[in-house]
């Protein structure tokens, strides 16, 4: 069934989902830096390598969700530019997700990392881009679906944040060092 909607209305009626997003994309973006901090030993010129494959990643994907939220909350955004702004911003995080899941193929990664860390993210940005031709025509499930992209991609940035603070923890000794 086709059912049209004008972005505005739409986005309007979806706003404390994208303030709930948001914040805690932004939150997360935070905590990032703690982690930073706790990892600071391991975050050399040697591991950077690593840096750019999960906790680079990490930041790009809570910043993406972030910079959506903000993009939905714009009140005057209607017409074509939702499908185009959300559209450049999911092909730019689906083939930089590609390039992590490539550079994760040929690393001696878990299979649980490849998941989230490469392929997740990639189909998240995948719904993404999919949300964005819908609204093109437009069809009020587009921002359903858009909003299953974004929370998908919150989930692996909350769950590849989470692990890159165990990780270096267990590196560390924990809070005492």
């Amino acid at each position: 069934m086709h059912i049209e909607t004008r972005a505005v209305e739409a986005f309007h009626a979806w706003h404390d989902f994208y303030v709930l997003i948001g914040t805690g994309a932004a939150t997360l973006i935070g905590a990032m830096f703690v982690v930073a901090s706790i990892g600071a030993s391991f975050l050399t010129e040697q591991s950077e390598p690593q840096i750019r494959v999960y906790m680079t990643p990490s930041v790009f994907h809570l910043g993406s969700v972030l910079l959506g939220c903000a993009l939905a909350m714009v009140p005057s955004l209607d017409g074509p530019a939702p499908a185009i702004c959300f559209g450049i911003g999911a092909l730019a995080g689906l083939v930089y997700s590609g390039r992590i899941a490539v550079d994760l193929a040929g690393r001696q990664a878990l299979l649980i990392d490849r998941l989230w860390y490469g392929m997740m993210p990639a189909l998240a940005y995948a719904i993404g881009l999919a949300a964005a031709a819908m609204m093109a025509w437009p069809l009020r499930a587009a921002f359903e679906i858009l909003a299953v992209g974004l929370v998908l991609l919150l989930i692996a940035s909350i769950r590849n944040s989470w692990d890159l603070i165990v990780f270096y923890a267990q590196r560390t000794g924990g809070p005492t060092g």
